[in-house]
């Protein structure tokens, strides 16, 4: 099972609109409403850092993504999804590892993130040398690494 990375196509955009829609009702389904009223806030951040959405491909299928974007000289991650079939495949690490590239190709020696303190991934990142650095909005933890 190899995984392929490639740049979005403005066709996978409703693969990762029911990405984060899924992310949204199983982990937070408190803030799904507000999620909803925000949508179009949503889709011009996707529309405005499209170069840097990347999708994951598994034998020609959808099996993830990530998006990025330049915030206070960080390279912040948005958001990191994979579908529920290709976890513990390696794909969010390899989301991770070419986020943390494209940003060192753009010129950003600090990455950041943030996470919900009962998300799993949190484990990955700690793994790809993110260290922890407070908690941010939400009570979400606040994550960085040099590049």
């Amino acid at each position: 099972m190899a995984i392929r990375l490639r740049p979005a196509c403005v066709t996978d955009l409703p693969a990762i609109y029911r990405g984060e829609e899924h992310y949204i009702r199983n982990w937070e389904p408190d803030h799904e409403a507000a999620w909803r009223a925000n949508l179009e806030r949503h889709l011009t951040r996707w529309v405005e850092n499209f170069e840097r959405l990347t999708v994951a491909i598994i034998d020609e299928a959808f099996a993830g993504y990530s998006l990025w974007a330049p915030e206070h000289g960080y390279a912040e991650l948005c958001t990191i999804s994979v579908n529920q079939e290709h976890r513990r495949s390696g794909v969010g690490t390899a989301l991770l590892e070419a986020y943390a590239l494209d940003a060192a190709r753009q010129g950003f020696t600090r990455l950041r993130l943030s996470v919900r303190p009962d998300n799993p991934a949190r484990l990955m990142y700690q793994k790809a040398g993110f260290a922890c650095t407070g908690t941010g909005a939400n009570d979400y933890l606040t994550y960085e690494r040099q590049v």
